[in-house]
């Protein structure tokens, strides 16, 4: 039988590491307050595995939203995301969810260009996220971007049957 000895120094263990996680997650949390904009994108980057399901530390999850401008990180994540046509983002996803935290707050115009300068499955879904809410003052405007697409001859027919799955009426 464990003495009571045993279970101080089990309680006091305990204590320790606990302790320890909490230091480990400050010292995370007050690293990741003093990142840069260039250091964030950096990691984002870093994070790419193609054909593999993208993670993010909650480390940097933690700096793009404690990040002075936030606004200002959403372009370089919509080109991670077109950069990347064969890297899973998730459904909606991390990245996703953050850039939608600017919606109706001129995110859907940086959609719009990204996916013009190459669209890509993920920011094809992106736009019909948006495209389902009919008040949105850029309605039209994803309707021509797309009935564009679906007439233009270098788009290619893996993007074309991407559209093709959504409905866009």
């Amino acid at each position: 039988s464990r003495g009571l000895g045993d279970v101080y120094k089990r309680q006091a263990s305990e204590e320790v590491s606990q302790k320890f996680k909490m230091d480990t997650i400050f010292c995370q949390m007050e690293r990741s307050e003093n990142m840069t904009k260039e250091e964030i994108i950096e990691v984002l980057k870093n994070a790419v595995r193609p054909n593999e399901e993208y993670c993010i530390d909650n480390e940097v999850m933690h700096a793009l939203y404690q990040y002075s401008n936030p606004f200002d990180l959403v372009e370089p994540i919509l080109e991670i995301i077109e950069s990347n046509p064969n890297v899973d983002f998730g459904m909606p996803g991390d990245l996703v969810h953050f850039v939608e935290k600017f919606y109706k707050k001129g995110y859907e115009e940086l959609l719009i260009s990204s996916v013009k300068r190459h669209p890509t499955p993920h920011n094809i879904w992106m736009v019909h996220r948006c495209y389902n809410d009919i008040e949105n003052p850029n309605h039209e405007k994803f309707v021509k971007l797309i009935n564009g697409l679906k007439d233009d001859r270098s788009i290619s027919d893996e993007i074309k049957k991407v559209i093709h799955r959504f409905s866009w009426e």
